[in-house]
Order: C-alpha cells, then sequence, then structure tokens
C-alpha cells in the first residue's frame, strides 16, 4: 500500500469521514488540515499572523498556503520518521498547493508513494450536506442529520452533537464557492497528469464509498 493517501473532494463530500476509516483499517495517521488548525487555535499559543489566517478561517475563507505547509509537513514527518503512513484530508485546495506538495514528497523521497482518490460530490449536494450536518462533542465524530432516521446523539459514542462554528449558510456558501467543484478541477487533472488519480463517487453510503476506497488501495497497481 502507498505510504501517501491524498483525500480530496468538495465540502461535505465525506472525505473527513473516509480519511477516519483509512486511518483506523490501515493503521495510519489521519492529517486533517482543519483539525489541525482548530487544535492551533485550542492551544492559546499562536502568534499574530496564525491568530490573523485563525479568524479568517472561521468566517469562511482559505487559510493562508505557508500555515497549512507549517503545519502538514511537520505532521507528515513526523509520521513518516515513525514508519506510519499518512492519510491526508482536505490538505490541498489547488493547484500550487498540490505542486508544492509533490516537491516535499520527493525531497522525503516517497514521491513514487502517493495516490491521490477524489470523493467526487455535486455542489448542490454540499450545500444540502453541510447545512444539515452535526459533530460531536466528545468524539468528533461528524454526524448528517438527512434522512427520516436522523440522530438524536452520536451513534458512535452517544455524546452530545453539535454545528460546528463554520457549517451556517453564508460561511457554507462561501466555502463551497471557493472550494468547490470549480476550484477542484485544476487539482483532478494535476493528479491525472501524476498518473496517481482516483475518482470515487461521494453519492453513496458511506459505507459504499469505504468499500471502494477500501478496494483502490488495497489493489496491487494505481493505474486507470
Amino acid at each position: 500500500m502507498k505510504k501517501i493517501i491524498i483525500l480530496f473532494g468538495p465540502p461535505g463530500s465525506g472525505k473527513g469521514t473516509q480519511a477516519k476509516r483509512i486511518a483506523e483499517s490501515f493503521g495510519y495517521r489521519h492529517i486533517s488540515t482543519g483539525d489541525l488548525l482548530r487544535a492551533l487555535s485550542a492551544a492559546g499559543t499562536v502568534d499574530e499572523q496564525e491568530q490573523k489566517a485563525l479568524v479568517a478561517m472561521q468566517g469562511g475563507a482559505l487559510v493562508p498556503d505557508w500555515l497549512i505547509y507549517k503545519l502538514a509537513f511537520q505532521a507528515i514527518t513526523e509520521s513518516l520518521q515513525a514508519g506510519q503512513g499518512v492519510v491526508l484530508d482536505g490538505a490541498i485546495r489547488n493547484t500550487a498547493q498540490a505542486e508544492h506538495y509533490q516537491e516535499f514528497f520527493k525531497q522525503r523521497g516517497v514521491a513514487a508513494e502517493v495516490v491521490a482518490i477524489e470523493i467526487a460530490l455535486p455542489d448542490e449536494l454540499s450545500l444540502e450536506r453541510l447545512s444539515t450536518r452535526r459533530v460531536c462533542a466528545a468524539c468528533g465524530e461528524i454526524v448528517p442529520l438527512t434522512g427520516p432516521a436522523a440522530p438524536a446523539s452520536c451513534p458512535k459514542c452517544g455524546g452530545k452533537l453539535v454545528a460546528r462554528a463554520d457549517d451556517n449558510q453564508e460561511v457554507v456558501r462561501k466555502r463551497i464557492e471557493l472550494q468547490g467543484n470549480q476550484s477542484l478541477a485544476p487539482i483532478r487533472a494535476f493528479y491525472q497528469g501524476q498518473g496517481t488519480l482516483k475518482i470515487i463517487n461521494g453519492n453513496q453510503s458511506i459505507a459504499a464509498v469505504a468499500e471502494e476506497t477500501s478496494r483502490i488501495l488495497n489493489a496491487s497497481e494505481y493505474v486507470d
């Protein structure tokens, strides 16, 4: 199996949920830039530049590349040094970032150990999912509230479900404008050019997407 798994897709496509499943199934480290940023904010040790970036993120703006690289590259390096593979969740938002990550992988000697998986989803479904989902305050599980059997508490640990601050309608629409399918097209083209891209239909059940993802990761070759 490849050491570097890159998951990308529009907001609400379920890449965070699938990244956690991959990490649990294969013993990989789940590296979410959103989680890294929230941890940085909670740590209370940010400098002035970092604080400005965090405030902008809470308003729906993209975080500056320099901060993403600082946090993600440190986490990736720590995992590789420990002999652990990584699954990157929403780490790459444009082709400049994709190229920068690829250069980092070359420097680390793991450029041939990369597979990129897009969880594809139309923007209108992204809006619907983000507007109705909740997150468990105890374990961080993301829980969709659509459908006739929407849970009142976390199905994983029974914890309280709360709305994320960046999931209100105004912020969601801005996120989709910045991070939706229009912005993902060049990233898709980049990884197609690298010969490392696989695309999964995200408009399926969580279990179906997980099954397809596992099949890709367990394959002996990553060739379209």
